[in-house]
């Protein structure tokens, strides 16, 4: 990536894709973003600081729809572990209630 992104850019850094959610100016005159990636999301993790001046040919600018694609890849594999998860669970001798 050439340019510092901006807040409510979309990026892909190796595998993943985020949203910038701050460009922060660190004391040493680096720039440091805050972004909060569909991985940590579905991790119920806070957002990370990535020090852009580090490597930036490693960030590329990204669309919604490569974000909307990664986002269904996490969904269907949680959906997933959920289902083999349940189909895993016992019911200790007791009847499982139907609604």
């Amino acid at each position: 990536m050439v340019s510092t992104p901006k807040i409510g850019d979309i990026i892909k850094m190796r595998a993943w894709h985020g949203v910038v959610l701050d460009v922060l100016a660190g004391s040493s005159g680096r720039t440091v973003l805050r972004v909060q990636t569909v991985r940590n999301l579905f991790r119920r993790l806070n957002p990370e600081f990535i020090e852009f001046d580090l490597a930036p040919d490693v960030i590329a600018p990204a669309t919604l729809d490569d974000l909307q694609q990664e986002i269904a890849q996490y969904q269907a594999f949680l959906n997933e572990s959920v289902q083999q998860l349940l189909g895993s669970a016992s019911t200790n001798g007791h009847l499982h209630a139907s609604s």
